[in-house]
């Protein structure tokens, strides 16, 4: 039996698009034995049918989630694409404080115009410990563009390049040799 102070909870934000709730399912089912519980969010516009993710929206029930939890428990946050710019804005605003991340595919290229236009702030000041895949020929998230942004705003990301030609980031077998030693400190 756990204690509180041994809660360990992993926050899973999948990407923009309804396909994605499968990539979320393959990281709860892949990583969700390393925690002692799981929570995969479902996004709002995957019901209501619109295009893209609300992120005022998402980031309140993120918060309404973290403050259903013990107070001790230790949040990871795994996310791929939009999920991964949800994280940024939901640390930023204080909705969660995971004690790591684990970003897939960081679509900045897809966000300068819109969520940072005014400022790279939420990036600036994330200073969550986390590594992040990015792969190289990823058709949706530049990865030139993701490598420029985290060496300008946030250089203690540690970026894994991957060689898949896709933005699924469904290669758990490569993964689990960095994440597994990141999530349990091993």
């Amino acid at each position: 039996m756990y204690t509180e102070c041994d809660m360990k909870h992993l926050i899973v934000l999948p990407g923009n698009s309804l396909k994605n709730k499968a990539w979320g399912e393959l990281i709860a089912d892949a990583y969700g034995p390393y925690f002692n519980s799981v929570h995969v969010q479902q996004y709002a516009h995957w019901v209501s049918g619109k295009a893209s993710i609300d992120f005022v929206h998402e980031e309140e029930k993120i918060r309404t989630h973290a403050a259903s939890l013990a107070p001790a428990t230790e949040i990871v946050i795994f996310a791929k694409s939009a999920g991964s710019l949800l994280a940024f804005l939901a640390v930023h605003h204080k909705v969660v404080q995971p004690v790591k991340c684990v970003f897939f595919g960081i679509p900045f290229d897809l966000a300068a115009d819109n969520l940072f236009k005014d400022s790279w702030g939420p990036v600036d000041s994330f200073s969550i410990p986390t590594i992040a895949f990015h792969n190289l020929a990823d058709p949706t998230a530049n990865y030139d563009y993701t490598l420029s942004v985290l060496a300008t705003h946030a250089p203690d990301i540690f970026l894994i390049t991957g060689h898949e030609d896709n933005h699924w980031y469904g290669d758990i077998a490569t993964y689990n040799k960095k994440i597994i030693p990141f999530i349990t400190g091993g």
